[in-house]
């Protein structure tokens, strides 16, 4: 990855679009969605330009930008300007480290412009370095259609419950498991359908849910496969990206632990060469230990599938201390005696 995806804060930025066309046009309308100061460039304007400017949405500065024009900038557009003038507007910002876009110029970029999916303030961004802008826009296409316009009102009103959310339901787990019905289980459903009793209702239901699961911790049993990431159930992609703390040994491939959330916490257990191993006992100590702390765990075992006897076992020699806790399996589709390469 070349181009490093990031969200820029635009409040009080200022924005330089060299050019007066259709092409310094459609960055314009992209700006005016955030908070900059937009200054176009340009000895003459499109209309749509033109009446932007004479009602101050936009400066207008009656003659092409030049390098010192750059250097005051903190985001610079090239749209439109001819080869000669195009170089010698990126040249300078480079100079003054002025992230630069030019239309059609990626090799005189040092920021690309992302297809956009505006559900403000929910935005996604699709790109492709430049390689594939019909592909960008395609995908961005089918993302929209899967996003109804109230999402970013959701958003929203997710943003203003943030605080009630932190004061009521302890970290980790429980304020995921309320968020997720929030944002695409019932409570969205109710919200989406503009009968506002019912989503408070579903909203308070899911807050006082959350709070009594809060209590209890949980473990997983997931058995990682022959190592293959297509060969992983639903379920266990789903327990990985829920779970607070993954318990794996070494067998389990990277590709695997890529499905873990990035801020859950990993703790390698079994058999190291030259290195200090784990007893069971004191594996599942550590299993019991996390989920009494209301914790989601997910202990990950690679290359051996996890059979119901041994799941059986497990769990009687948990039960005598983790009588709060809630025990939950999920097994690979697939027997690790198969390759991974039995998958097509």
């Amino acid at each position: 990855m070349r181009y490093f995806p990031l969200f820029l804060d635009f409040s009080g930025r200022s924005a330089i679009v060299a050019g007066g066309g259709e092409a310094a046009a459609q960055k314009v309308r992209l700006l005016l969605r955030t908070e900059a100061t937009v200054t176009v460039f340009a000895p003459r304007l499109t209309p749509e330009l033109a009446d932007l400017a004479a009602s101050a949405r936009i400066r207008w500065q009656e003659r092409h930008a030049t390098p010192e024009d750059v250097a005051l900038a903190d985001v610079l557009f090239v749209a439109g300007e001819d080869g000669a003038r195009a170089q010698a507007l990126a040249d300078a910002a480079r100079a003054a480290n002025v992230p630069t876009n030019v239309v059609d110029r990626p090799e005189l970029c040092s920021a690309l412009m992302p297809a956009l999916i505006d559900r403000d303030p929910l935005v996604v961004a699709v790109g492709t370095e430049g390689a594939a802008p019909v592909l960008a826009q395609g995908l961005k296409s089918r993302i929209e259609a899967m996003l109804p316009p109230a999402l970013g009102a959701l958003a929203t009103r997710g943003r203003a419950l943030r605080d009630r959310v932190a004061s009521t339901l302890p970290e980790g787990a429980p304020r995921r498991r309320f968020w997720r019905s929030f944002f695409f289980g019932r409570t969205r459903d109710s919200f989406l359908t503009r009968d506002h009793d019912a989503f408070e209702r579903t909203l308070e239901r899911d807050l006082d849910d959350a709070g009594r699961e809060a209590r209890f911790g949980r473990v997983a049993l997931v058995g990682a496969g022959p190592g293959d990431p297509e060969l992983l159930t639903l379920k266990a992609q789903r327990l990985l990206q829920e779970a607070d703390i993954i318990v794996h040994d070494r067998l389990v491939s990277p590709g695997i632990l890529d499905y873990a959330r990035r801020d859950a916490e990993r703790v390698l257990v079994g058999k190291r060469p030259g290195g200090p191993s784990h007893s069971q006992s004191e594996i599942n100590r550590l299993l019991v230990r996390e989920a009494l702390a209301g914790k989601l765990v997910v202990r990950l075992k690679g290359a051996t599938p996890i059979s119901s006897g041994a799941a059986a076992r497990s769990r009687r020699r948990w039960r005598p201390t983790a009588s709060r806790s809630r025990w939950y399996r999920a097994s690979p589709p697939r027997s690790a005696a198969q390759p991974p390469c039995a998958s097509r």
